[in-house]
């Protein structure tokens, strides 16, 4: 895989005031949304119902997710190929003779795991029952995936929000969504630490502060710094506070 060029998004049209929200990017951060609404679901149903059937609602909201941005970004790879311009084409990462945007990229390949660990997932509960923790090796192979397509959005985004000119319609959709997708990464990261950090007590140990520095701060500062929000850290936690509760 070779990148041409430093962005990861379609150049501007000659209009960029006039200039649609792109329908790809929609449906990424509603797969990105989806994913993280579903997981969460997921967890409150397995503690309260247990694991009755892989086709629970909150599984289905979780894989629809996968679906969706794997089909979108996918169009996007196909339409970038075989119909873009040689500018189009200039601004992408080129992959067995395809050419997409990096975050696009990103985004399939976290949907082509996510959808891997389905059958991976189901055998795993019939073979073993219910899980003794969340980081089983299904579930971290299904959190890599929607890892990947949070991060997708966040990388599209960043390269829109760079872009855009101060004309742009979309210059202030394109900065809060940023925001908004790096806090759902936040909340995944979260998830991922649920048995460490999900608890109340946990904050009485330790660990707990371990998980927690070893974590947020990281994030809060890449995405803080690649934001163009006043206060985006601040903007960051109010997100994933809010998917949290």
């Amino acid at each position: 895989m070779t990148a041409t060029t430093a962005s990861a998004s379609l150049p501007r049209t000659s209009s960029a005031s006039a200039e649609t929200f792109p329908l790809h990017l929609a449906a990424v951060l509603f797969a990105a949304t989806s994913v993280i609404v579903g997981v969460i679901w997921d967890i409150s149903w397995h503690r309260s119902v247990g694991r009755d059937t892989f086709w629970t609602p909150a599984h289905m909201g979780i894989y629809l997710g996968g679906i969706v941005a794997g089909v979108a970004c996918g169009w996007l790879v196909l339409r970038t190929t075989l119909t873009g311009t040689t500018a189009d084409q200039a601004a992408t990462v080129r992959f067995w003779g395809f050419r997409g945007p990096l975050g696009a990229w990103v985004s399939i390949w976290g949907a082509i795991a996510m959808i891997t660990s389905a059958p991976f997932d189901n055998w795993w509960h019939n073979a073993y029952g219910l899980d003794v923790k969340v980081l089983s090796p299904p579930h971290v192979l299904l959190a890599l995936g929607f890892t990947g397509i949070q991060l997708g959005a966040i990388l599209m985004l960043a390269a829109r929000q760079n872009d855009a000119t101060s004309d742009d319609a979309n210059l202030g959709a394109y900065r809060w969504l940023f925001a908004y997708a790096a806090g759902l990464l936040i909340a995944n990261l979260a998830i991922m630490g649920f048995e460490y950090i999900g608890f109340p007590n946990a904050a009485h140990n330790g660990l707990y502060y371990k998980v927690c520095a070893a974590a947020f701060p990281i994030l809060l500062v890449a995405t803080a710094r690649t934001s163009t929000l006043r206060w985006p850290a601040t903007s960051r936690m109010g997100k994933a506070a809010a998917h949290t509760l």
